[in-house]
């Protein structure tokens, strides 16, 4: 029976060897094929905010370890007396505590997209730009959040959109301000609290909080990125460019996104593998290690010779599929740089030709370079973030 389902398997084994190749074609041309969208997910709204912090976070509940440690150490270094009712009431202070960093966390990219679209976002000592950064420029996120009557025109948008922003801050405002009386009544009510207390339990949300901070920064980056690829849009059509110099910048910028996010994907995607190939990610350590069949066999020898055999072909299979990805994500980088290179290289050629229609200034032209850098350094930016998330995998594992 052993020997039996050995020789099945091993017929498995080679009948799947043999559909390897025509898999391996299908996922190359659909990984070939992958769309390159920019990240579509929206922000939080303002009532999803209030409706996300009114769930008390797992490190502030009752059966919190940490939260319990902190708690004790408060109680072991003042005078404050230990009870049911006041190990509750520290609770309380570190959840509205915890209240209060998390609507000033949102409260930051709020006002952002309120600077953004008042031109106050960019500070005059990020230096000498060629184009203006006082302009009123509403974020994307805003546009995806709203949804404009159909007599809201370009003379009026702006006014809409200030005053969707002013009711949301106000909105944010009003709950910060209701959950800071709330934590100062608290903390009033407590004799021997002290600010070292006060200290000691912000600092164990802030640490629990610093995820969402660092996602929030991330965004707020992003919105500066995405103010100065608009603003160099508006100043390049400033100067009134023809259809091809729109076409061409256009173009030009698509290639960039494009060239510059096969890059990033086909470097995160050595840094998944390299993950993937870590000891703590080992055959022994998945869960494809466990089989109930090869465990079943009484013979310690037949036992260890199988599950050899099956370590190898899970292990070979495995390298052959990131084989197979590195390929497929390095022709596509490479189509995409050599577009690129193409693009520019046809723009000089344009540029050096005599149709007047194809004229394009030096002043055009660097306008179109800085909107590519900018474009390529918005993706470095967003791929820095996740590669950080592959570190942070790595070393919990460890």
């Amino acid at each position: 029976m052993e020997w039996k389902d050995s020789i099945e398997y091993g017929n498995v084994h080679n009948t799947k060897m043999k559909e390897k190749s025509v898999d391996e074609k299908k996922i190359s041309q659909k990984f070939t094929q992958l769309s390159i969208t920019t990240n579509t997910e929206q922000p939080l709204t303002v009532q999803d905010i209030i409706g996300e912090i009114d769930k008390i976070p797992n490190f502030l509940s009752k059966r919190s370890k940490p939260f319990k440690a902190i708690i004790n150490e408060v109680l072991s270094t003042t005078a404050i007396i230990r009870t049911n009712e006041m190990i509750e009431q520290l609770r309380q202070i570190g959840i509205f505590t915890y209240k209060k960093i998390f609507i000033r966390i949102h409260h930051g990219l709020w006002f952002s997209y309120f600077k953004a679209g008042t031109g106050q976002l960019i500070s005059q000592v990020e230096g000498q730009l060629d184009y203006s950064t006082n302009l009123p420029i509403w974020p994307k996120e805003i546009n995806a959040l709203v949804q404009k009557p159909t007599h809201i025109n370009n003379k009026n948008e702006n006014d809409f959109y200030m005053n969707f922003i002013n009711d949301r801050l106000r909105v944010l405002d009003n709950k910060l301000k209701e959950y800071e009386y709330e934590l100062i009544k608290r903390i009033n009510s407590i004799s021997g609290y002290s600010l070292q207390v006060q200290h000691l339990i912000e600092t164990y949300v802030e640490q629990n909080l610093s995820t969402l901070r660092l996602e929030i920064e991330h965004k707020i980056q992003l919105i500066h990125y995405d103010y100065h690829i608009q603003a160099l849009k508006l100043e390049y059509y400033r100067h009134h460019p023809n259809e091809y110099q729109k076409r061409i910048m256009k173009q030009l910028c698509c290639s960039k996104y494009e060239q510059e996010l096969t890059k990033q994907e086909f470097d995160l995607l050595q840094q998944k593998i390299n993950y993937y190939n870590s000891p703590c990610q080992s055959f022994e350590c998945s869960s494809i290690s466990q089989s109930e069949l090869i465990d079943s066999i009484q013979d310690p020898n037949i036992r260890q010779n199988l599950f050899n055999q099956y370590k190898k072909i899970a292990e070979q299979s495995r390298q052959d599929m990131f084989n197979l990805y590195l390929k497929s994500a390095k022709i596509q980088m490479d189509e995409c740089k050599k577009k690129f290179d193409a693009d520019m290289k046809k723009l000089w050629y344009d540029r050096r030709s005599t149709a007047d229609n194809k004229e394009i200034s030096p002043l055009m032209i660097n306008l179109i370079e800085q909107r590519c850098n900018i474009i390529a350094d918005r993706i470095r930016c967003t791929y820095v973030v996740k590669a950080k998330s592959i570190c942070v995998k790595h070393n919990e594992k460890i």
